[in-house]
């Protein structure tokens, strides 16, 4: 019996290697965002942050990576046709903050071109958008800027601008991260 039980468990190993990581997805532009709900609900809301659809080793591997213009949304409703499990029928109506954008969320997407963060981002973990090699422009709408890991924009030019909210240049050229960017534009 225990023979038979050591046989099972490791037949499922695989598939844990391949569990897919985020709780929904929605089509936002021409592209499809991944998201992982943080908190559902309470004082502070629903929250949820921007993640990768594969694994940890391989974060877009058999999804389509997203292109051109990607404009993370500040509120989102899931689309319950692609959420994950997710009965089609249900009538969930909640409406998420997105607050982070998850280690991994973007890496690799290398035609990626420009790129707008909302006012609610608050952090943005490692390598996020690692590989992006051609964003041209990004435009954060922050007030506070988000706090960043030092690999979160690995690959990503230091030269093109960063536009910023007006009143804010100050705090993204002293900021972690943010400073190393060369052109930052109040807009």
């Amino acid at each position: 019996m225990m023979k038979r039980l050591t046989i099972f468990l490791l037949s499922l190993l695989p598939l844990l290697v391949l569990a897919q990581d985020y709780d929904f997805a929605k089509k936002i532009g021409g592209n499809t965002i991944y998201f992982s709900i943080l908190t559902s609900g309470g004082k502070n809301g629903a929250t949820v942050e921007v993640a990768f659809p594969g694994t940890e080793e391989h974060p877009w591997k058999g999804f389509a990576k997203p292109s051109g213009q990607v404009t993370v949304p500040e509120m989102v409703t899931p689309d319950r046709s692609r959420a994950k499990g997710a009965d089609p029928d249900d009538d969930d109506t909640t409406v998420y903050t997105v607050v982070a954008i998850r280690y991994n969320a973007f890496q690799g997407c290398d035609r990626i071109t420009k790129l707008t963060l909302p006012p609610s981002i608050r952090k943005i973990e490692e390598n996020a958008f690692d590989g992006c090699k051609r964003i041209d422009y990004i435009v954060v709408q922050a007030q506070e800027p988000p706090r960043l890991d030092e690999s979160s924009f690995n690959q990503v030019s230091i030269d093109i601008p960063l536009r910023v909210p007006a009143g804010t240049y100050e705090k993204y050229k002293d900021a972690i991260g943010w400073r190393v960017f060369t052109e930052i534009v109040e807009y």
